[in-house]
């Protein structure tokens, strides 16, 4: 249901009557309705392409995606090649590489009987921390007992066979703990080797310079898949990864086995599994942003390491199950493939709370927040961890308070704009809101005309989210025209992971819907979405919208009702905008 989901998606986007660049030994084809944030297909998927007059159709591979165009090269290059130098339909396809894997990964758990280790049980045989004197690489490790009391348990597999989780809120320093934990490990123990999985490049390239910033580089091997192109990779990591002469090439195995760190992402490591390693090859396998892909590509370094009834490696997952999850087409298969394995498993006996807290020897829960000023985590603290997160150590951060003569409060790093603006869509069906992109605009303005922490704002400071792909394009657009080209405006699945001093939320949605006679903001309530766009700000939050529609959700009224106790709320009038910035 999932792939037939996508392949309707991508056949909404097929071209009529293209013409084609050539671009050396690849065809690139101009797609106008491309969001390379979401883009509707990747590398490896098919495109065909039939000559307008002669019916003769082409097959391709797409090599390259940037910005608007895609690139493409021929699966079978012949003499008639003139063909697509006229006008050609364009139609896409998925390459439906995921979904073989998907498959494979269902028969080696069926092969290896691994189901009951997949919803673990917990282990009642007597187990203590133990009281490790490791000498901490990172300081702000040393002086964080959460962060150490997951690096030793792992350490110590305190949790084999089931797999360790490491629930790491936003801010709280997730990556920091996963990064000791690899370096202590390697400190230890020169023989045994360790697998990163990730699900995206930007994270595994994220892990990848930190280690590389602690460790040997002949230690560490990140590996790309063939669609990688040289330039997008970062010039730190280049001298540790399978590139060759600009090219990606793949390792055999008898070089591949003495690589100590492997990095790469989910899906990447599908290559691996040709090189029929012995089960126990890898002593601890992590897998990063955990909660963002569907169980089965989580479970795909699960293949490398199992046997009949067993899981040879510690295997350890990371992330939060209250941030963005997988992107799952088809909604009626959403309560299936929508949930991650992360958020499944604390579900499962080990990973549940008893007498409010919970068993570390199976999870650690990371509390210390080291991003944001205290009242920015305020709403997400409150109703999505059980008001745990501690503002720790980030005195640098509260003395950069912004210093603007139209805050009422001086003292909360929020403000709240009411904007009655006017929700139109485009042809692509995305939301925009003109009055609101004219009020991002404004602020955006008037915030480089001032301070924070007593120097001037630079660009690099601001960052804008907004929820819609259109009011995206529209903000872009005012950036550009202004040369604000350092300034990052994008999706939530954009900023997942980032930070940036000051963020401005623009929320679009004026308009709300009924559906069995419950009124609701369609696309804007997904409560993990909500948390994202709400915690990537570290010292000031901008959040514009239409507060008597966004109320209708507990989320967004609850934010709204936080800043008007605290008289950081602001109803904006439109018109009056409009005549002060023209």
């Amino acid at each position: 249901m999932e792939a037939y989901e996508k392949q309707l998606i991508m056949a909404s986007h097929n071209l009529k009557n293209q013409l084609l660049t050539k671009v050396f030994d690849t065809f690139c084809i101009n797609v106008p309705t491309l969001n390379t944030d979401n883009a509707f297909v990747t590398f490896g998927d098919i495109v065909k392409l039939q000559n307008v007059r002669s019916k003769r159709a082409y097959f391709s591979r797409i090599t390259d995606i940037e910005k608007h165009n895609i690139y493409v090269s021929l699966l079978r290059k012949n003499n008639e090649q003139h063909d697509l130098e006229q006008e050609v339909n364009v139609y896409f396809y998925d390459s439906n590489f995921q979904i073989k894997w998907f498959h494979y990964v269902l028969h080696i758990i069926y092969k290896h009987n691994l189901v009951n280790l997949l919803y673990p049980k917990l282990n009642t045989n007597y187990y203590t921390l133990p009281q490790d004197d490791l000498n901490w690489i990172c300081e702000g490790v040393a002086q964080n007992p959460e962060q150490k009391q997951a690096v030793i348990n792992i350490l110590h597999n305190s949790a084999h066979p089931a797999p360790y989780i490491v629930f790491g809120p936003p801010g709280t320093g997730k990556t920091t703990t996963l990064v000791e934990t690899i370096y202590q490990i390697r400190n230890r123990w020169k023989s045994k080797k360790i697998l990163i999985c990730a699900s995206s490049n930007v994270a595994a390239d994220e892990i990848s310079k930190r280690l590389l910033a602690l460790l040997p580089s002949k230690d560490i091997f990140r590996m790309y898949a063939r669609s990688t192109h040289w330039n997008n990779v970062n010039k730190d990591i280049k001298s540790s990864s399978n590139f060759i002469d600009n090219a990606v090439l793949f390792l055999s195995k008898e070089i591949f086995i003495l690589k100590k760190i492997v990095i790469v992402t989910l899906m990447t490591c599908v290559r691996f599994v040709s090189l029929n390693l012995r089960k126990n090859h890898f002593s601890y396998i992590f897998i990063d942003e955990a909660s963002q892909t569907i169980e089965l590509e989580t479970l795909i370094p699960f293949t490398l390491t199992s046997s009949k009834n067993d899981l040879h490696a510690q295997i350890i997952i990371a992330g939060d199950p209250y941030q963005l999850g997988p992107v799952i087409h088809n909604k009626k298969i959403e309560h299936l493939l929508g949930k991650s394995m992360l958020e499944r498993l604390l579900e499962c006996e080990p990973y549940q709370k008893v007498e409010n807290k919970y068993n570390s020897r199976y999870i650690t829960k990371l509390v210390r927040n080291y991003r944001s000023r205290k009242p920015i985590i305020h709403i997400s603290n409150k109703l999505f961890y059980d008001n745990e997160l501690l503002c720790y150590n980030i005195s640098n951060i509260n003395k950069l308070a912004l210093d603007w003569s139209e805050i009422s409060n001086k003292t909360f790093p929020i403000l709240f704009l009411g904007v009655d603006g006017n929700e139109k869509r485009n042809q692509n069906k995305s939301v925009y809101n003109k009055e609101e992109s004219m009020i991002v605009a404004y602020y955006i303005n008037k915030l480089m005309q001032n301070k924070i922490g007593g120097r001037n704002i630079q660009e690099k400071d601001i960052g804008v989210i907004t929820p819609f792909a259109a009011q995206n394009i529209l903000i872009n657009k005012y950036l550009n025209s202004k040369g604000l080209k350092k300034i990052i405006c994008g999706t939530v699945e954009r900023f997942q992971g980032l930070e940036k001093e000051i963020i401005i939320l623009s929320t679009v949605r004026s308009k709300s819907f009924n559906h069995n006679g419950i009124e609701h903001i369609g696309f804007l309530s997904n409560a993990k979405r909500f948390n994202v766009a709400l915690t990537r700000a570290k010292c000031f939050l901008i959040v514009i919208g239409n507060p008597s529609i966004l109320c209708k959700d507990e989320c967004w009224k609850h934010l709204w009702e936080y800043c008007d106790i605290n008289n950081a709320c602001s109803i904006i009038d439109v018109n009056l905008m409009r005549k002060i910035i023209n």
